[in-house]
Order: structure tokens, then sequence, then C-alpha cells
């Protein structure tokens, strides 16, 4: 196996590369935020169907699993009924912007409650959402929610119970992927970012092949390649959803199949091609007017690294 788990190493190592490689500069820094909401109450399958409803009567669209509105926010929902709001990119100096999109996020949450008697909150937890009912029913969430359900204690509290704020930073070459991973994983771990202690505590007793820490998390690397070569092999020594094997062992070792797999890696600090950026996920969420502060400091940070 060992041959095998280094030939692909190698092989998918590379191939992660030349992805990254092809990213065009793009001038200043951009940054983004996912923000989610908890529901005060568990909520089921005809709630979830009320909620989309609503927001296509409110001027959003339907784009594949989420929802796209004018402003450029795209809304998703997780397991447990939580809503997400995700950013547009956003520059340094985009502070009225910044502050459009948070007065958009309170009234979609105020127009949800007025409607349909659904509140959303910005917190990190809710107790005994575990047995509550699964509101994604994709084939991804229900492999996952299988798996949670007996690979440790606390996975089903995480998928329905929690709600964090995902903070990205946009890459723009391949060599600057090192240093900005290195911050983040030093940044997931000061008080200003870090997750509650009863947030990191269910991360802890989720699933530890593909939660928590990155291994190379203040690793004495030398490049972004030998960073991505160390993050390639932790992936293909996690279980793949469904199949309850280690990448490196599944039948479908398809690059394709692999880019996937890693989305399912749940990690304090991960990769994120979509933009691509680097994402830091530890962040617990908080209410609206806690937020501005926080994100400030967040690229202030960034841009005087």
């Amino acid at each position: 196996m060992t041959d095998k788990l280094d030939i692909l190493v190698k092989q998918f190592t590379q191939r992660y590369i030349d992805v990254l490689s092809e990213i065009k500069g793009k001038g200043l820094r951009s940054y983004g935020f996912e923000y989610e909401f908890l529901p005060t109450r568990s909520l089921s399958m005809h709630d979830m169907t009320a909620v989309s409803q609503l927001l296509l009567e409110t001027g959003f669209s339907l784009d594949g699993n989420e929802y796209l509105a004018d402003n450029g926010f795209r809304v998703a929902f997780e397991p447990g009924g939580q809503i997400e709001y995700c950013s547009p990119p956003l520059l340094r100096d985009d502070d009225q912007l910044f502050d459009s999109l948070l007065a958009f996020i309170d009234q979609s949450n105020k127009t949800i409650r007025d409607h349909l008697d659904i509140e959303y909150i910005g917190t990190d937890y809710m107790p005994g959402r575990a047995q509550a009912p699964l509101c994604l029913i994709s084939n991804r969430y229900v492999k996952l929610h299988n798996r949670l359900a007996e690979i440790d204690t606390r996975g089903l509290e995480m998928m329905k119970g929690t709600a964090s704020i995902h903070l990205h930073v946009g890459i723009s070459n391949i060599n600057e992927i090192l240093p900005l991973f290195n911050f983040l994983c030093k940044l997931s771990t000061t008080d200003e970012f870090k997750m509650s202690r009863e947030r990191r505590d269910i991360w802890n007793h989720t699933d530890s092949s593909r939660c928590g820490r990155p291994p190379c998390c203040f690793a004495h690397l030398e490049s972004s390649e030998e960073l991505i070569k160390r993050l390639i092999h932790f992936a293909l020594n996690a279980d793949v959803l469904g199949e309850d094997i280690a990448f490196v062992n599944s039948a479908d070792q398809s690059f394709k199949k692999f880019l996937y797999h890693m989305t399912t890696l749940f990690t304090d600090v991960r990769f994120n091609l979509k933009g691509p950026t680097l994402e830091m996920r530890t962040l617990d969420s908080m209410p609206l007017a806690q937020f501005k502060i926080r994100w400030k400091r967040f690229v202030y940070l960034f841009e005087n690294m």
C-alpha cells in the first residue's frame, strides 16, 4: 500500500499544483465570508420547502443547490436547517458594500421570521439537536449523517446544532499559499478567531479522519508545493463518504473524484478551489452587530502580515 500511496501522492500533488498554477494575479487581495445562522427551533423538510419558496418569491433565483441574489450573495442551507449567506469577493476598502451585505442578511432573516415564524440567530451552538430531522437529503449529506452517527459521539450535533463564520482570503499566486496558510493556522488559535469551548469539543468528537487542525499546521515547511503534498497525503488517508475506507484504497481514484473527496474534509483551515481561496472555519457565528469589528480585524491583519 505504501508504494500505491506514494504514487498517488506524487500524481495528485502535481495535478493540484497544475490547477493552482493557472491562477492569474488579480491585483488587490480579495476576502469573503460564509455566515451561518441557526434556527431557534428544529426544522422539518416542510419548513425547508417553505423557506426555499419564500426566497424565490422575494427576489432570489435558483442556481443549482444555492439561491442567488442580485447583489452577489449566495444562500445555501446546512443539514440542521441552518441558513448560510456566502458573500461575493470583497476588497479591503469595500466598507460600504460590506455594510450593505450585513443589512441584506438582517432583512432576509427578518422576512423569514415575519412570514414563516422561523427565527435565525447568530450563535455557535444549540444543544439537543443531534436527533433533529435531517434537513438536507442529498446523497452527500445522507452518507455523512450515517457515518457521523457511528464514527464518534458528537458528529450529529456538529451537523445540526452548530454554526460558524468561514473567512476566506483569495489566492493570487501559488507562491503565497504557504505564508497565507501558516497565518490562517496561527489566527485560528487566537482568542479572536478560535472556536468556543463547546464547539471545539463537538468538532473534536466528530470524525478525526476529516476534521480538526490540518496535520501540517505549524509544520516547518519550505514551500507551497510541500504544503500541498502534505495535504494531499492527509486527504488520501481520509475515509471516503459512503465507503468507510481511505481514498487510497477506494475503487474510483480519478482526480475528479479526489477533488470532490477533498470537499468532504472539514479541517480548521483548508483550500477552497471555488475562489480559489484559503478558508478558515473556526470563527463562531455571532450576532450581526458583533461581526463587523471581527471582519475589519481579519482584513487588517492580512493586509499587514
